[in-house]
């Protein structure tokens, strides 16, 4: 995860837990900041996985075309040697 998402969340949930203290409702920051980091890194290895893997038909088909372009183009490269 980037470290500048990192200490964005890292503020963003240390101030919601700072305003939770100061209506009453007692929250440690440490744990809260763990749990979101935690969350946001399971999203992140989830977007990723997602997006470099051929999930679904339609990236099926599309890295099909690629190897074949591939494979077209490694045959001109042979030929010409």
């Amino acid at each position: 995860m980037d470290e500048k998402v990192k200490a964005i969340l890292t503020i963003v949930v240390t101030a919601a837990v700072n305003v939770a203290n100061v209506l009453g409702y007692a929250q440690d920051a440490d744990a809260w900041v763990n749990v979101v980091l935690s969350i946001a890194s399971a999203v992140c290895i989830v977007y990723s996985w997602w997006f470099n893997q051929n999930v679904t038909p339609e990236a099926q088909q599309a890295q099909l075309v690629l190897n074949n372009l591939k494979n077209e183009r490694r045959a001109l490269e042979l030929k010409e040697d």
